[in-house]
């Protein structure tokens, strides 16, 4: 049978500690305790003292806390009382002890330091009161059974008792329980005027009081001078200074007692110090629940101010915590001549995790970058979440070059470690812009923008990071008149198809087209579609181009069609933001009904790495294509990552080997043996191969020896307005 095993020395050493401590500090209150105000058999004190000690240390220390009770009250009594009595009395206090320690445990939520109404009234009106009869009956029964208690005396000791170790407890445990809040105090220095000159008072008016009002009974010291206090207290210094204010109040009023009446002995009437035991328990508990209602209601602004100025997933200022913040550091730049610069920081790969995993998992990435960039930082950094996988850092350093690039480094080294969750591992990457006050700008819009701008330049050159510079400036304002431009071309209709043909390579004849969007404006030139369709995809323009390229070629196929041309298919190219929009099979079906295309005659070209972004939704949606009977190809094949297992289930007709590995196939041996295997694969998929950019016969003989099935590129005609391509329809190429 195994032996249980034994508490480490270090935790033996702990717990000892605890009971000699909580036996020390109990003997020591109750001595004080007799000494101040005996009143009964010169063991029942009008105040136990001690009992506050004992509550304390339950709550606090458990198990061992009601040890050192047991400890502290039989080396106290055995003073006075036989040893057998005096271990009674102990077993009686400790467990009063252990009920006020353990009950509050079973009456959850409960914060030990009373900063809640609730646990003040489970403390103070619940388990207090239970606790101290439990130890007041132990302690009377045994006086009274081994005759130490007159018969007449019983019922007004155990009043006394009773409320003089519930009066021990709401003096002593509340200002040792909330002893580690001392953060609620105020600090400043006109709050330690204003607490020094209550205290003051307080003496001031009890002394008054003394001087001129007699008879003066203690009792009424603590209704009209020192409750107004303790309440003052409690309203302007929370939890912990209410319970500095009671206690302070109970030594003034225990002293005027001493000092005035020679303590309180068996000849002070039972009227008077019943009550003083209920003026003074007014005021504790006046105390405690007004410091608990008002330290919850602080509790509660700052979880609104919380919410208000922080994220709430990673704990980080938000956009308009960073924005004030921004504002004041700038105003400070101005004043003692620094400099701030401005991390603008956006995720790399957060989106496909996000895409890929779920919202939960992305989530917890947010919050392990947070939680990285939050301990690179130096304590007087400012961090915040902007939104999204957005986080920007504010940096204030005397004026110097480039001085944040040592920052920079160090947050993309650390946000570039790999972390597990879930037991799967994960890597992220991030790209930073930095503008610099006041070399990039002057206020805060303005360096948010000039970082946000730095921030794409990294990010498309995969430099890690990039300084705000004026050439970017110049390309944000291209773009910005390039997006008015593409806004208005879509209103005035200033936009037109182009159509290249493909080819087959064992026929000659021509099986399709790609229709190629042109932007032609009023001035007569040409805006090309690598210059237009980038921007139009980063301002979601990309999505109404779109859904107008597939309506205006399935009506170009209809004119062509009723025409007696017999047009081959038509492919449209789906942009990877259009490809995940949730609309686009509706726009789809929307456009074939009311245009009257055929669905077969329609193909659709997505790109490798649009494709494999989200291989689950990408499945859905090519499935729901095929259904309609569209045809899709995957366009740009061989840059992208393609997963073969999941490739080889897709519902696809056809692969296009990127233009890149055409260019210098008759050159470059890695290029043509890509194409070769690409070649080959898609046939082992039973897929069709279509080559893009073909230019010289010669490459075209390489592609046909290789098995390709068809071409499209300047060999056969570059694109074409509708009028011309038509005429290639009944042709037959001849391309040996």
């Amino acid at each position: 049978m195994a032996l249980p095993a034994l508490p480490a020395l270090t935790e033996v050493r702990r717990i000892a500690l605890i009971v000699g401590l909580t036996a020390l500090a109990y003997a020591l209150a109750g001595w004080a305790s007799l000494k101040i105000t005996a009143y009964v058999a010169n063991v029942v004190a009008v105040v136990w003292l001690a009992a506050g000690i004992g509550a304390m240390a339950s709550l606090r220390f458990g198990m061992a806390g009601v040890v050192g009770v047991l400890l502290g009250s039989f080396a106290l009594n055995s003073q006075i009382l036989p040893p057998e009595t005096a271990f009674r009395l102990a077993l009686g206090a400790a467990a009063g002890s252990a009920v006020i320690g353990y009950l509050p445990r079973y009456l959850p939520p409960f914060s030990s330091t009373l900063d809640y109404v609730s646990s003040v009234a489970k403390f103070a009106l619940v388990a207090a009161p239970l606790g101290c009869a439990v130890s007041a009956l132990a302690g009377v029964f045994s006086l009274g059974f081994f005759g130490h208690l007159h018969a007449d005396l019983v019922w007004r000791t155990l009043g006394v008792w009773w409320l003089g170790e519930l009066l021990g407890v709401y003096l002593i445990a509340p200002l040792l329980l909330t002893a580690s809040r001392w953060d609620l105090l105020p600090t400043n220095k006109g709050a330690r005027l204003e607490g020094l000159v209550l205290v003051l008072g307080m003496l001031l008016l009890t002394r008054v009081m003394m001087e001129y009002a007699e008879p003066l009974r203690p009792a009424e010291i603590v209704l009209f001078v020192l409750l107004p206090g303790v309440l003052w207290a409690a309203l302007r210094f929370s939890v912990t200074g209410a319970s500095v204010a009671i206690f302070l109040a109970a030594l003034i009023v225990l002293g005027v007692s001493v000092v005035s009446f020679g303590g309180l002995t068996g000849a002070t009437t039972p009227r008077e110090v019943f009550a003083l035991q209920i003026s003074m328990l007014t005021m504790a508990l006046g105390g405690l629940f007004v410091s608990a209602a008002l330290t919850e209601r602080r509790y509660s602004e700052m979880r609104l101010d919380m919410l208000a100025n922080h994220d709430p997933l990673t704990g980080l200022p938000n956009r308009s915590y960073f924005q004030d913040f921004l504002g004041h550091a700038l105003a400070r730049a101005q004043r003692e001549k620094f400099q701030v610069s401005l991390l603008f920081i956006d995720l790399d790969r957060f989106k496909h995790i996000n895409d890929s995993q779920g919202h939960e998992v992305g989530d917890q990435v947010l919050r392990v970058v947070a939680n990285r960039l939050d301990e690179q930082l130096r304590a007087d950094d400012f961090v915040a979440r902007l939104g999204g996988d957005e986080f920007a850092v504010i940096l204030m350093h005397p004026p110097a070059s480039r001085a944040a690039s040592r920052v920079a480094r160090k947050l993309l080294k650390a946000l570039a470690e790999s972390f597990k969750l879930e037991r799967r591992r994960y890597a992220i990457g991030a790209s930073i812009g930095i503008s610099v006050y006041p070399d990039d700008g002057l206020d805060a819009n303005t360096l948010l923008r000039q970082a946000d701008l730095a921030m794409y330049q990294a990010k498309q050159r995969r430099s890690g990071f990039e300084y705000f510079s004026d050439e970017l400036n110049t390309v944000a304002q291209q773009q910005l008149n390039l997006e008015t431009g593409l806004r208005q071309a879509l209103e005035r209709n200033e936009l037109a198809l182009a159509y290249q043909p493909k080819v087959d390579l064992a026929s000659g004849r021509v099986v399709g087209l790609e229709a190629l969007a042109r932007w032609l404006t009023r001035s007569g030139g040409i805006v090309w579609p690598d210059q237009f369709i980038p921007v139009a995809e980063e301002t979601g323009l990309i999505m109404p181009l779109g859904r107008w390229v597939v309506r205006a070629a399935c009506e170009q196929w209809i004119v062509w069609r009723d025409a007696g041309l017999n047009p081959p298919p038509v492919a449209i190219n789906l942009s990877p933001r259009q490809f995940s929009d949730a609309r686009l099979i509706d726009d789809i079906d929307a456009i074939l009904k009311e245009t009257g295309m055929e669905s077969s005659h329609l193909q659709l070209e997505v790109t490798e790495s649009a494709a494999m972004e989200n291989p689950a939704r990408t499945f859905d949606m090519l499935d729901a294509l095929r259904q309609r009977g569209l045809h899709v190809y995957i366009d740009d094949f061989g840059t992208g990552h393609s997963n073969l297992g999941q490739l080889k289930r897709m519902p696809i007709d056809a692969l296009k080997i990127d233009k890149s590995f055409v260019t210098d196939v008759l050159t470059d041996s890695d290029d043509a043996e890509i194409a070769t295997a690409i070649i080959r694969l898609a046939h082992a998929l039973n897929l069709r191969v279509v080559a893009e950019g073909v230019e010289t016969l010669e490459q075209v003989a390489f592609l046909k020896s290789g098995g390709c099935d068809e071409i499209q590129g300047y060999v056969i005609a570059k694109p074409l307005p509708p009028d011309q391509v038509s005429e290639l329809f009944a042709r037959t190429f001849t391309l040996a």
